[in-house]
C-alpha cells in the first residue's frame, strides 16, 4: 500500500486475551469503526510463550478509536475478570 494510505492497517492496541480484544473490537464496530484482530490463534494457546491479540483500525480512523478506546478502558477498569462467569471450560 501507499505510504499514508488512509485505509492502511494500523495497531491500535493489544489484549493478552481474545475476550479482552473482543470487547475492543465490538465498542469499535458499535461506533461505526472497522476493526479486526491477529494472533487470537497463540494468545489463548497454552505454552510458556504468551501472544498478545493486536487490534487494527485504519490509519483514517486511529485517533476517532483511540478515544473509543480510553472510554473502554475506563468503563471496564472496575471488573474483576477473575470473578466474572465466563461459563463452562470447553472438552478438549
Amino acid at each position: 500500500m501507499a505510504q499514508n494510505d488512509p485505509l492502511e492497517p494500523v495497531v491500535l492496541t493489544a489484549a493478552p486475551h481474545e475476550w479482552g480484544a473482543g470487547v475492543i473490537v465490538a465498542a469499535l464496530e458499535a461506533e461505526e469503526i472497522k476493526a479486526t484482530m491477529a494472533g487470537e490463534n497463540t494468545a489463548d494457546f497454552r505454552v510458556a510463550t504468551p501472544g498478545w491479540v493486536q487490534v487494527y483500525v485504519a490509519q483514517k480512523d486511529l485517533q476517532r478509536a483511540q478515544g473509543i478506546l480510553e472510554k473502554v478502558q475506563a468503563e471496564n477498569s472496575d471488573i474483576d475478570w477473575s470473578q466474572v462467569d465466563v461459563g463452562e471450560p470447553e472438552s478438549e
